[in-house]
């Protein structure tokens, strides 16, 4: 591997690009985890709205190519359930459902415990003994249908799928599969072993990783952006919402139509932050919060349309991403914050710049500890507090 470089060649072989607006590098940035023996590099996205701050409408645009890809290789007879992979693919997997003209079904998977509900499925990675993926909804949904679609932002071997697809047998789940994600690093050995299975696969960007032992060539990393914790509270403001919520994410549900769910999801939140809505031109930020992605990020594209405003989305996280001031590096500041979830566990927020107005828009009653980290990040960034604005959605 060359020297001092982030070119994304001395990691991957692009074979196939699939997409017609956005070039390889454009999907996708090279950067460094955190402590992690098994690869010293990972894959960030700059467009799916989830590390990086970006325009919902670019980010749409994105999923509507993955969208057509889907189209064209798939019986239209079908009937398809979608399950979107939590935390990084919740976005992309909820907007394949409610495009794909035969998909009647949608479900995702997910870290968090739903109160008085049981999963169907937990699944467990390989050699762990801790549950790391829940899947809650309709059993009979997924008996009954033709295929199920996996939706990842990547997908580095398959192995995962494969083990998702042995869990799901064991609860007399036998359909077709596909898999959808942004970026494909199959081998050929695990190409074929996909297509030996008669499992679909469908992505933007095909290519192969070159050298999975390859090094992040950098030798001096920021550390965690420090900032003063405000005494002071931020408005929080309750929305009731037919549309979406913690629940109403988590358990599954019959695939919905997109601009009514964008209008409807507008109009309810507007109703109630009536006093809080920007001035034109202003630059705004819509957060998510960990797999809550999707709903903030509608919100966003129709803010931007309805309020004439310029808006960046993206969402807090718990995958850990070295930071670094390099020329080419993707993620140059991280901001440490207790969960919106849980006061227990480390999220993180990366990239943080001033903006006009801020609304942080979630789908539980935020920590106390979250609501003071996240609100202090942005104030010491220049962000005004009176400015910032937590929305609840209450499904």
């Amino acid at each position: 591997m060359k020297k001092n470089t982030l070119a994304l060649s001395n990691y991957v072989t692009i074979c196939q690009n699939h997409s017609q607006r956005f070039s390889p590098t454009d999907m996708v940035k090279i950067c460094k985890r955190m402590n992690n023996p098994k690869r010293d590099f990972l894959f960030v996205d700059p467009l799916q709205g989830k590390h990086i701050p970006v325009n919902p409408s670019k980010a749409f645009s994105l999923f509507e190519e993955l969208v057509q890809e889907i189209v064209k290789g798939t019986n239209k007879a079908e009937k398809v359930v979608v399950i979107g992979f939590a935390e990084t693919a919740t976005a992309i997997g909820n907007y394949l459902a409610s495009h794909l003209p035969n998909c009647i079904y949608y479900m995702q998977t997910t870290r968090e415990i739903l109160p008085a509900k049981t999963p169907i499925l937990e699944f467990k990675e390989e050699h762990s003994h801790a549950t790391e993926q829940l899947l809650y909804g309709d059993i009979h949904v997924l008996q009954k249908c033709d295929r199920i679609i996996f939706v990842d932002d990547e997908i580095s071997t398959g192995n995962t799928i494969l083990n998702f697809i042995h869990e799901l047998e064991k609860i007399d789940v036998h359909v077709n599969y596909g898999v959808a994600s942004i970026l494909n690093w199959q081998n050929q050995e695990w190409a074929t072993k996909f297509t030996n299975l008669k499992i679909s696969t469908f992505c933007l960007l095909r290519g192969e990783i070159a050298n999975l032992k390859a090094i992040v060539p950098i030798s001096s990393f920021c550390l965690d952006t420090t900032f003063t914790k405000i005494s002071c509270h931020p408005n929080v403001v309750e929305v009731p919402c037919d549309v979406s919520g913690f629940s109403k994410e988590r358990i599954g549900f019959v695939s919905h139509d997109f601009k009514m769910f964008s209008h409807t999801l507008y109009s309810q939140i507007t109703t109630q932050i009536s006093n809080y809505l920007p001035k034109s031109n202003e630059n705004i930020l819509v957060l998510g919060t960990e797999e809550y992605m999707f709903s903030p990020m509608v919100f966003g594209k129709m803010l931007a349309e309805k309020q004439h405003v310029n808006v960046c989305c993206h969402a807090t996280t718990r995958s850990p991403i070295e930071t670094a001031t390099l020329d080419g590096y993707a993620i140059h500041c991280r901001y440490p914050i207790a969960s919106c979830y849980n006061k227990e566990r480390k999220t993180y927020i990366y990239n943080l710049q001033k903006y006009d107005r801020v609304y942080i828009v979630t789908d539980v009653i935020p920590t106390e500890e979250f609501i003071i980290d996240i609100s202090s990040a942005l104030v010491s960034t220049g962000c005004k507090l009176d400015t910032i604005v937590f929305i609840v959605l209450k499904g």
